[in-house]
Order: structure tokens, then C-alpha cells, then sequence
């Protein structure tokens, strides 16, 4: 079975060099955490993967097919996106139901009215979530751990195989974040689920079902593998340049300044 997400010696220069050379399989089943400081090149890398960059050499695959081998534009369609950014694209007066329907096309702000198959969908995926009594809402009456949770019905709307998620803690309370990590980890053990990848700055936010971890500095690949070998005080210390401490707490992760 080929990765379900396969990068090969990506470079990325946009006036100076941003990415060199990185490299990273994602196996089906397998979920990571990409961790690193800010301008380690993170956003970059999930930009090229998501279609909305494209790489100065390297390739990227997905189930074994190659952007630019294979028709990109149904290449990406495999791979979701949950991130802040897609909040400012929606429309406040869109329900939500059309917000997570228009995830079957990788549509924005539908004009045309969703199919009542797809509205059943839409329900059914957020009763799952625990959330289905916002179906009839508005997008833009929700709270923010509501909204993050919207766009990841819209993307398991679109049957992906690998769903990215850019930071989606943030701007979440205290509460509001372990309450939706709790979530996050339930939908990792479901059947069937997508190949998750969660970018962050937190160690904290790394669930127990998170199987790898990427670490990335200056646009290179400093560690990547199974969490409990690449996971240590002194790779987080030489990534973030300051001495570190990398502790337990029950079955989570906590990091303290030295």
C-alpha cells in the first residue's frame, strides 16, 4: 500500500531559501504532530502539500499519485485543510449545513441550495461530533471551538485521506481547548478515520492516538518518527534554541523552560 501522503526532497525558495530538502512519509493509519519555532518553514510545507504553493523542486504524493504526474486539481482533493484562514472565507449568513454540504466539492459559500442528501449528511456527521443541535445555526453565531469543529465536518464531508489541521487550538480557551482535544482524540480512533496531521507549538495539544512527530528547524527536518523516539528535551531544545524540558503529565505532554 503506498504512503497516504509522500514528501520527496522538497525545496521551497521565494527570494531566499525557506524549505531544503524535506522529506516525510505519512503510512496509512499513521497521525502526526508537526512541531518547530516560529519561521521553521511549517506553514510553508503545508502550503506546497495543499496545493496552494507550489515546491522550486521535490515532489509531493498522495496514495501514489504525484502532483503534476497526475492532475493536481484531483490530487489535492485528497487532502483536507482545517485552518483559521478558511474562517475568513465564509460568508456569516451561511448555515451550517451548507458550510459542511459545500465540503463534498471543496466549494466556498454555496449559490445553489444543497441537496437534501447531503443536509442528512451534514446532520449526521455533527451528532457524531456532539454537536448536532448547531445544524439549523448560522456560521456566523458560533463559537470558535464550534467553527473548528464545522470545518472538520466539511472535510470528513469530503472523504479525504489525509486532513491537516493548521493550529486549531487557536484562539480557544483553556477549556474550550481540552474539551475539543478530547474530541480530536476520539476521532482518531474511529474506523476508517483520515490520516491526521496537527501542526502546533504546544507539546501539550499532542494526543496519546498521535503516532509520529515531525520536527522541523530552518526549513529542515531536524527529527521525524514514532513519537516516543523523537520526542526528548534535547531535540525540543535544539529546535527552539533554549534549554528545555520535556515532562509527563498522565498520558499527555508538558514543556517547561529551563
Amino acid at each position: 500500500m503506498p504512503p497516504t501522503l509522500h514528501v520527496q526532497d522538497i525545496h521551497f525558495r521565494r527570494g531566499r531559501g525557506i524549505l531544503h530538502g524535506i522529506t516525510w512519509k505519512v503510512e496509512p493509519g499513521h497521525h502526526w504532530c508537526v512541531l518547530g519555532p516560529n519561521g521553521c518553514g511549517k506553514t510553508s510545507l503545508i502550503n506546497i502539500i495543499t496545493g496552494y504553493d507550489s515546491a522550486t523542486c521535490g515532489s509531493i504524493g498522495v496514495d501514489g499519485s504525484i502532483y503534476g504526474e497526475d492532475d493536481w486539481r484531483e490530487v489535492r482533493k485528497r487532502v483536507g485543510l482545517v485552518a483559521s484562514t478558511l474562517t475568513t472565507y465564509l460568508e456569516a449568513s451561511e448555515p451550517v449545513k451548507d458550510v459542511i454540504s459545500s465540503g463534498r466539492d471543496a466549494k466556498i459559500n454555496l449559490w445553489e441550495t444543497a441537496s437534501d442528501q447531503l443536509h442528512k449528511e451534514a446532520r449526521k456527521l455533527l451528532k457524531r461530533m456532539g454537536c448536532g443541535y448547531i445544524a439549523d445555526s448560522l456560521w456566523g453565531v458560533l463559537s470558535q471551538g464550534e467553527k473548528q469543529k464545522v470545518l472538520i465536518c466539511r472535510a470528513l464531508m469530503a472523504k479525504f485521506r489525509v486532513l491537516i489541521l493548521d493550529e486549531p487550538c487557536a484562539g480557544l480557551d483553556p477549556v474550550a481547548r481540552e474539551h475539543f482535544l478530547v474530541w480530536l482524540q476520539e476521532l482518531c480512533t474511529r474506523k476508517n478515520a483520515p490520516s491526521l496531521v496537527m501542526v502546533t507549538h504546544h507539546v501539550e495539544e499532542i494526543l496519546p492516538s498521535m503516532t509520529h512527530v515531525l520536527v522541523l528547524k530552518a526549513g529542515r527536518v531536524l527529527a521525524g518518527g514514532p513519537k516516543q523516539e523523537v520526542l526528548s528535551s534535547a531535540v525540543l531544545s535544539e529546535a527552539y534554541g533554549a534549554p528545555v524540558s520535556l515532562s509527563h503529565r498522565g498520558t499527555r505532554y508538558q514543556l517547561s523552560i529551563d
